[in-house]
């Protein structure tokens, strides 16, 4: 058997484990630990936020009357600039807090106060607005007030996690930059706002985290629970299933890998089994989300299409939107470092990060959003992360605070100014 490797609370330095004690159990990294990588998180957020205020600000000002901005409801009207809000809660953001104030709603065929039909809600997992609608029945918390506060502990608990995945892997330095690095993603604006983002990413963190230390039963269950959150989830589930699937065959863990793989699947399976019994078919939910919000697998034709308009000139207004150039950018950088991840960590994240791609690239979406659908695929920033771990404390402050700054402007110019789907 392999050895397996863990890192000292106190430093960096990773020290090996004897295989006797690869089964042991291992305590979670401490909120002590990770109070570093939190405090740097909410720093570099904290900056970004600010600069995305102020763009927005000044957009507003220079062109109140200009419908620039989509709103992401049924027909997706056009509206004019009013604040930073309209991103925080845009597009899928405004089905989840109309789910979180008023629930799943009443039968096929029925419509709620705006005249949308309540069978479109079922094409949103329900998770994220399950965890926001209990908050709504307090005190002047409102379903959007509501659903920023939890996409904030998400994004807390998705920073501890993904510094707890970096100190396994690389020691504290790395752990710390890995949630200062997801941080300032150009998408990063989605980890505060009504999103799933942040929800997902901690899910997958802590449940990749107990994959690598061998927590079987709690990586099945967290995979689990995140087949209520989002239909990628089945990168995760399929990530923990391997891996189980891996540890069975060489007759570790007992029997709990057998259950992490029966475990992994059953929240993704019995979402679908409601959403299609509610809607008289598994077909009819497909059709659901293809016909009202045009999304499918279509093998990534609709991607290749956008990229090859982009590289090739084919279709000159493609080639024309710097929202689709840099898109593809992102795309291409995200492939360059899920190449060099591979010799460097553990397989079980670079599956992960790998069936992430294969999601996002493969389903027919606007290319703009593909920076929001990588989010959750964290362990290709490692690379960055295990480099800035190197550079000195000077180097690291200069390249995290320029980097917030852009992620900050990307994030009012997406929505402001280009007018794209976040």
């Amino acid at each position: 058997m392999s050895e397996v490797v863990s890192v000292r609370a106190e430093g960096d330095t990773p020290v090996k484990e004897s295989p006797e004690s690869a089964g042991t159990p291992r305590t979670l990294p401490g909120l002590r630990l990770a109070a570093s990588a939190i405090g740097v998180y909410l720093m570099l957020r904290a900056l970004s936020l600010e600069v995305m205020y102020v763009l927005a600000s000044y957009a507003h000002a220079r062109a109140p009357g200009r419908q620039v901005y989509p709103d992401g409801s049924i027909g997706n009207q056009w509206r004019s600039f009013t604040s930073i809000m309209d991103a925080l809660v845009s597009w899928d953001g405004r089905w989840y807090v109309k789910i979180a104030g008023g629930g799943l709603g009443g039968p096929v065929g029925a419509v709620d106060a705006d005249g949308v039909p309540y069978e479109l809600r079922l094409a949103f997992f329900p998770l994220y607005p399950w965890l926001a609608r209990p908050l709504t029945f307090l005190p002047f918390v409102s379903p959007v007030a509501a659903c920023l506060i939890v996409s904030f502990l998400s994004a807390v608990a998705a920073a501890w996690g993904l510094y707890a995945v970096g100190r396994h892997v690389g020691g504290h330095r790395v752990g710390v930059m890995l949630a200062a690095v997801w941080a300032i993603a150009p998408a990063a604006m989605t980890q505060n706002g009504a999103y799933t983002e942040s929800l997902f990413t901690a899910l997958a963190a802590w449940a990749l985290y107990a994959v690598l230390t061998e927590r079987w039963l709690l990586a099945g269950a967290l995979a689990a629970v995140s087949g209520l959150s989002r239909p990628t989830a089945a990168a995760l589930i399929g990530t923990v299933g391997l891996a189980a699937l891996v540890a069975a065959i060489s007759r570790r863990g007992g029997w709990r890998p057998y259950a992490a793989m029966l475990l992994a699947p059953a929240g993704l399976l019995a979402y679908f089994a409601f959403a299609a019994a509610r809607l008289g078919g598994f077909s009819r939910y497909t059709d659901l989300h293809h016909n009202t919000f045009g999304a499918r697998w279509d093998n990534g034709e609709n991607t290749w299409g956008m990229v090859s308009d982009i590289l090739f000139g084919v279709d000159d207004d493609n080639a024309a939107k710097p929202i689709r150039v840099l898109s593809l950018v992102m795309l291409a950088a995200f492939v360059v470092l899920l190449v060099l991840l591979v010799p460097r960590v553990p397989w079980q994240l670079t599956v992960f990060a790998a069936a992430m791609l294969v999601l996002a690239t493969g389903t027919s979406t606007h290319i703009s959003m593909i920076g929001r659908h990588l989010m959750p695929a964290f362990p290709v920033l490692l690379i960055p992360a295990m480099l800035l771990a190197r550079a000195a404390t000077r180097d690291r402050i200069i390249v995290l605070g320029l980097l917030a700054l852009l992620s900050g402007w990307y994030a009012g110019w997406l929505p402001f100014i280009s007018g794209q789907a976040i």
